[in-house]
């Protein structure tokens, strides 16, 4: 499991993984009672927790390929945007410019736009298919029940715990879960800590 503690690489209160607590005891009591709480989720936190993570990724990509990911589709862009300036006006001339509008728009620093414009229909696809989850966290892992039947992890498969405004997200290989903080009470967040905490130091012997 990946984490990375707040003494060891400061991070902007919004985009903390989740650390190891200071004292010895990480996890609950083996016999402590599981998480349970149901969540209809919102487009709001949906956008607000997908927008955060995509933001940590871009920051935390290596410096090189942040710069390529800038500049070649910027020297294409300006490319063709002058070729399709030059040309004519026709089909050579259009396609020109919508390679153009494309490369601009794989740019970094649009990317509030395509969470915009892709995040709404693909959460309300997923709205409809999974209106209401169940959810069970305890010491084993995690187990969610909706429309679409059990979806269960054990906390060998968490791959990282983020902490963003709006909620936890729980990283696996492939996907993740996010998890509203309007869901947990201080206690079961202390609780979910303590699993996640628990996981890392074992998976560190």
């Amino acid at each position: 499991m990946q984490i990375v503690q707040q003494k060891q690489r400061p991070f902007a209160g919004t985009e903390l993984t989740i650390e190891n607590p200071p004292s010895g005891e990480v996890a609950p009591p083996p016999d402590a009672p599981p998480i349970r709480f149901s969540v209809s989720y919102t487009l709001a936190e949906y956008m607000s927790i997908l927008r955060a993570h995509l933001g940590f990724i871009l920051r935390h990509t290596p410096k090189g390929k942040r710069l390529r990911q800038t500049w070649l589709p910027l020297e294409i862009g300006v490319f063709a945007a002058l070729t399709a300036w030059m040309l004519d006006p026709g089909w050579a001339s259009g396609a020109f410019a919508a390679v153009s509008a494309l490369a601009f728009l794989s740019l970094p620093f649009t990317l509030d736009v395509w969470v915009a414009l892709i995040a709404p229909p693909v959460f309300f696809l997923k709205k409809r298919r999974m209106p209401v989850c169940e959810f069970r966290i305890d010491g084993q892992g995690i187990a969610r029940t909706s429309r679409l039947g059990i979806f269960e992890k054990s906390w060998d498969e968490v791959k990282m715990v983020r902490r963003y405004e709006r909620g936890y997200l729980l990283m696996f290989a492939k996907g993740g879960i996010p998890i509203p903080f309007r869901c947990l009470d201080q206690c079961q967040r202390e609780q979910l800590r303590g699993y996640t905490a628990g996981r890392v130091q074992a998976a560190a012997v």
